[in-house]
């Protein structure tokens, strides 16, 4: 998605946010606490391609995030909440990369048919397996709800990049103004679906569901930040089997929520 196109969001349909701030700063990264078992992960390669410090076809203009940044809102005792672990969350391992991910890449729409034609969108650069984390979701983290959320230089309630991280710390965490990859990420609905080509050895071409989300937002657990942080997960498999994952060439695409939705709806009535 472009950096210019207000969007989104969910983590599911119930954690969708849009909240207000103040001026954010960027706070150095805790340490690590000792390291957790993780469930075994297909293998995706990791390795960054260049040695360029931002993604290829980053606007230069928003700053790059490898780790969140923190409005001076945030108390110690959310802080606390984040960096207390969960051993229930997925896990991203201390060796993934902080820094460009060469398993997906962004890609300027210019199919006149998708919904984001001419901005951008999240394309798989590999085949990226069910279940298998994509990157995490960075932006700035920020009070969810309360008093003095908003200043004369930003409002959170008109992100449409805000996520909920942690309801109970309330915490949310926003890519308006800074960000990662994450933040091009689609929703489904009405981009085109187009069938993926046949593998070789294989007589018929992956099954996959048309007009579906093959990806979502998942609370994940960062080992290499000691802290909770919202990421970009492929979708499981499925009762059926049917996901086989996303495909190289494929966008990655998610649900935004119908409350997302709705609330658009809503602002274009007001507008009237």
């Amino acid at each position: 998605m472009s950096e210019t196109r207000k969007r989104k969001h969910p983590a599911n349909e119930s954690s969708i946010k849009r909240t207000k701030s103040s001026k954010m700063t960027k706070e150095t990264p805790p340490s690590k606490p000792p390291s957790q078992p993780t469930p075994s992960q297909p293998t995706l390669s990791t390795t960054p391609s260049n040695d360029d410090p931002f993604p290829v076809n980053w606007p230069k203009s928003l700053p790059y995030l490898t780790t969140p940044a923190y409005s001076p809102q945030i108390t110690p005792s959310q802080l606390s909440l984040l960096r207390t672990l969960d051993p229930d969350l997925p896990t991203i391992p201390g060796s993934f990369p902080l820094g460009p991910a060469p398993h997906v890449k962004i890609t300027p729409i210019t199919d006149p048919k998708h919904p984001a034609h001419g901005q951008s969108g999240l394309f798989a650069t590999q085949h990226l397996p069910p279940d298998t984390l994509i990157l995490p979701y960075l932006g700035h983290y920020h009070p969810g709800s309360g008093p003095g959320l908003q200043d004369e230089d930003y409002d959170y309630t008109k992100s449409d990049y805000d996520l909920w991280l942690d309801r109970d710390a309330d915490v949310a965490v926003d890519a308006a103004r800074a960000g990662n990859e994450a933040r091009f990420v689609n929703d489904y609905r009405g981009i085109p679906f187009t069938p993926p080509e046949p593998v070789p050895g294989q007589k018929k071409p992956p099954k996959q569901q048309k007009g579906k989300p093959n990806a979502e937002f998942k609370v994940a657990w960062d080992e290499r930040t000691g802290q909770k942080v919202m990421s970009v997960w492929v979708l499981p498999r499925g009762k059926k089997g049917l996901n086989t994952g996303i495909e190289r060439g494929e966008e990655v695409m998610v649900s935004y929520g119908r409350g997302f939705w709705e609330g658009r709806k809503q602002e274009g009535e007001g507008e009237n």
